[in-house]
């Protein structure tokens, strides 16, 4: 047998050295949003606190129905001729159409629609109740209007603890962060929210403001988390301001992946 020569011998290995590195290896993709937070902190602190965001469905409901529709909608707004907002530019359940994502995740993401939808359109109807001239009309509609107001108060007022109670609970489970309510209070009477108006309606509209944020910078980190994905926006559509960090409809894979090495695609990070 004829002997190869030491050139023949290195051309294998220079051929070799010229084929194009293979890929790395992709992060394992879970089988859904809910799975790839059971695996990076465990399944029954995952099931614990996502289950108990459900409980508070009946708060968004009930702000809906008394805040948004009764008070808002049906009274202040024909009384006071003050700007009528859209709900189904805020409430946008469309994420259940994205491909791929599991029927649960769906259930989930039309969760967060509703209720940041919710949240958001609650902070604008009451900024634009902070600079609206509430003076004008009808006497016996104001009286009215505040009389059921005021009853409302205290349903905000217990509304506001125990969704704070429920927050904190959740916020174990998940590591999620508390809104400081004490520095979103001092920052509205820096900025003279609501200072046009007497001292009574003032400090109402202050308490809801401050319900109103708190609940929204708390869902900001649960929807960061669970569904970061965007709606299909329309020319009126509106979303939170966090919606910019969000993937596109056809990034779910990413966007779990995203989820996988941080927890949430939010700036405050979960702390575990």
């Amino acid at each position: 047998m004829e002997n190869a020569s030491p050139g023949a011998k290195a051309e294998p290995k220079a051929a070799a050295s010229r084929e194009p590195a293979a890929p790395a290896k992709r992060a394992f993709i879970a089988k859904s949003i809910f799975m790839t937070h059971a695996r990076r902190i465990g399944l029954l602190r995952t099931a614990l606190g996502g289950g108990l965001m459900y409980l508070s469905v009946l708060e968004f409901i009930f702000l809906h129905l008394t805040t948004i529709i009764v008070l808002y909608r049906w009274m202040l707004t024909p009384l006071f001729r003050i700007r009528k907002f859209r709900i189904g530019d805020y409430i946008l359940l469309d994420r259940s159409k994205i491909k791929g994502m599991r029927r649960f995740d769906k259930l989930n993401c039309e969760f967060c629609g509703y209720a940041n939808g919710t949240a958001t359109l609650w902070n604008d109807e009451l900024d634009e109740l902070a600079s609206a001239d509430l003076r004008t009309g009808n006497i016996l509609g104001k009286l009215f209007a505040a009389l059921y107001t005021l009853c409302l108060a205290v349903f905000l007022f217990f509304n506001f603890v125990l969704s704070k109670i429920l927050f904190l609970v959740i916020a174990l489970f998940l590591g999620l962060h508390w809104a400081k309510t004490g520095a979103i209070r001092d920052r509205l009477a820096a900025e003279g929210y609501a200072g046009g108006h007497a001292a009574p309606l003032r400090q109402l509209l202050r308490f809801a403001k401050l319900y109103a944020e708190s609940l929204a910078l708390n869902l900001e980190q649960i929807e960061s988390g669970w569904c970061p994905l965007k709606h299909i926006e329309g020319a009126s559509s509106v979303v939170p301001d966090h919606h910019s960090y969000f993937y596109g409809r056809d990034k779910l894979e990413e966007a779990i992946e995203a989820i996988a090495r941080e927890g949430s695609v939010s700036p405050r990070k979960p702390k575990y």
